[in-house]
């Protein structure tokens, strides 16, 4: 971060188009780094003012599309890549296209994107994007492999991507209920990237699914104190209130929520998603559930939306209407512990005792440990 910082200071006031987009480069990878939101906004605010300078504005606009997808603005995103016909049809803009259809539930489209650039290129970012799809779609040994591949596509100098493709691997193994081999790649990971908050965020959450409850809030709470995260206030409150620490639990928890409403009232959606698992499982308010589940669904209607509308609706007792939305997340293709968990949960309340059974037992075997504690990603 200082080299970053010092590189941001020696580009200030820089008119040379290179140089401003070195600049606005430094900026993004400052503010993605530490999940700076405001500053991801402050950059796309900063490319808007130098585009209209420059002769050759492609790669801002893919920086544009990049940021504009942090703070999950798809119809930016959409945007900025249709602004240069050349952008659109760059490597680069058609792994973006199949993010897009990621999110939106075009998994095969999406899977075709990143093959379609895979058979020009072995990339590790194309390599990584297809075996998340594929881990989502229930083959983690395939994913596990694809992680590896782009492992061996990076140089000495790319730590931070190296230590980001072992925590996907951990959590792979995580999501699983396989945790001494996530522990063992989150190790790696903090050994070729040491200080990176991701790491010990990822480290946290192991802890606090083995119980180890006070261990992962002080984790978490350091992360707290250095990035501006409400979903970690939220986390940190859930884990005080399972060690049975109810005032602490209250703070932390109503801290994330103020940030959360804050940051909607100001016309930004990234937290939707946060508010909805906030009002279902933290305050378990159906109806506040549903409202910004919906409000989630118009932006992109995917299996993880789909199923978060369906625990809102089985939140607030609307059991007929949850199973057609949870129906929808299944056939997905989506294979998930806690979307099958949930699913069980919701036909057991619509009175398909059966079929809740099944779908309970069905998580159970994929992640043993699907109940314990999670962050919400």
């Amino acid at each position: 971060m200082r080299r970053i910082n010092d590189s941001i200071a020696t580009l200030c006031g820089v008119s040379d188009p290179d140089r401003v987009t070195q600049r606005l480069y430094s900026l993004y990878q400052k503010a993605s780094i530490a999940a700076d939101l405001a500053g991801l906004s402050a950059v796309i605010g900063a490319i808007d003012d130098s585009i209209i300078g420059l002769a050759n504005p492609g790669d801002l606009y893919l920086l544009k599309a990049h940021a504009a997808f942090k703070l999950h603005k798809l119809a930016d995103v959409q945007s900025a890549l249709r602004a240069v016909p050349s952008v659109y049809d760059t490597d680069e803009g058609r792994l973006i296209r199949a993010d897009l259809d990621f999110q939106h539930g075009h998994y095969r489209a999406a899977e075709n994107g990143y093959l379609g650039v895979l058979q020009r290129e072995r990339s590790w970012g194309a390599l990584a994007r297809l075996a998340h799809l594929r881990g989502k779609m229930g083959d983690a040994a395939g994913a596990d492999f694809l992680y590896e591949e782009a492992e061996d596509q990076l140089t000495a100098k790319e730590m931070r991507a190296y230590a980001w493709l072992e925590l996907q691997r951990g959590f792979l193994d995580f999501t699983h209920g396989r945790h001494g081999e996530a522990r063992l790649h989150y190790r790696r990971a903090d050994a070729a990237y040491p200080g990176y908050w991701l790491v010990d965020e990822h480290i946290a959450e192991l802890l606090g699914a083995e119980g180890k409850y006070e261990e992962a809030a002080v984790i978490l709470e350091r992360i707290a104190s250095t990035v501006d995260r409400p979903d970690l206030d939220q986390a940190i409150g859930e884990l005080y209130e399972l060690a049975g620490q109810s005032g602490p639990a209250l703070h932390w928890k109503e801290r994330a929520v103020n940030a959360y409403l804050q940051s909607a009232q100001r016309g930004e959606v990234h937290y939707y998603h946060h508010l909805v698992d906030y009002y279902t499982d933290v305050v378990e308010d159906g109806g506040e559930a549903v409202k910004w589940a919906c409000r989630d669904l118009q932006l992109r209607e995917n299996f993880a939306t789909q199923a978060a509308l369906a625990w809102s609706l089985y939140r607030a007792g609307r059991f007929s209407d949850a199973v057609c939305w949870i129906d929808r997340a299944l056939a997905s293709g989506v294979v998930d512990a806690l979307l099958a968990f949930r699913a069980g949960e919701i036909y057991a309340a619509a009175g398909n005792t059966i079929e809740g059974r099944n779908l309970r037992e069905r998580a159970l075997n994929h992640n043993p440990a699907v109940a314990g504690f999670h962050l919400h990603h």
